[in-house]
C-alpha cells in the first residue's frame, strides 16, 4: 500500500540510505513523502520537494534490501508524479548508483546532465521528466 507519511515516519529510511551509500551529513526533510508499506511495516520512501508551480524535485527514494527487486522504488516514482501537480521533475543519482538510474528511466525520466553533490563532494547525474499533458 502506498500512502502520504511525515518526516518522522521516514527518516530512519532517509537515513539508512545516506549510511549505505557512504553519505556523510545530516539529511534535510523533504516538503512530503509517500512510503510503501507491506503487512503494516513501513518498507520504503520517496519524497519530494516543490519548486515553484512547474517543477519538483523527487528526492530520499530508498527501500529495505529485503524488499528490493520487486518494483517499489518504480510504484513509488510513478505514484509521486501522479499526485503532485508539477509539470516538470528532476532527481539526481550518485554516479556510481546504476539500480536508481535504472529505476528513474524506467519511469521516463532522461540524464540530462552531472554535477557535484555539495553534501558528498560526489558526482550526481541529473535526471529530468516531463509529465505529459
Amino acid at each position: 500500500m502506498i500512502r502520504t507519511a511525515r518526516w518522522e515516519e521516514v527518516r530512519h529510511l532517509v537515513s539508512a540510505s545516506y549510511e549505505e551509500q557512504g553519505i556523510g551529513g545530516t539529511p534535510s526533510p523533504a516538503n512530503g513523502y509517500l512510503v510503501y508499506e507491506e503487512d503494516g511495516k513501513v518498507v520504503a520512501c520517496q519524497g519530494w520537494r516543490r519548486l515553484g508551480w512547474l517543477y519538483a524535485e523527487l528526492c530520499h527514494l530508498y527501500v529495505m534490501p529485503e524488499y528490493r527487486n520487486k518494483d517499489i522504488a518504480k510504484k513509488l516514482v510513478q505514484e509521486a508524479i501522479n499526485r503532485l501537480s508539477a509539470k516538470v521533475f528532476l532527481s539526481t543519482a550518485l554516479e556510481n548508483n546504476k539500480i536508481c538510474q535504472a529505476v528513474l528511466q524506467k519511469c521516463g525520466f532522461h540524464a540530462v546532465g552531472k554535477c557535484s553533490s555539495p553534501v558528498s563532494g560526489r558526482t550526481l547525474v541529473v535526471f529530468a521528466y516531463v509529465k505529459a499533458e
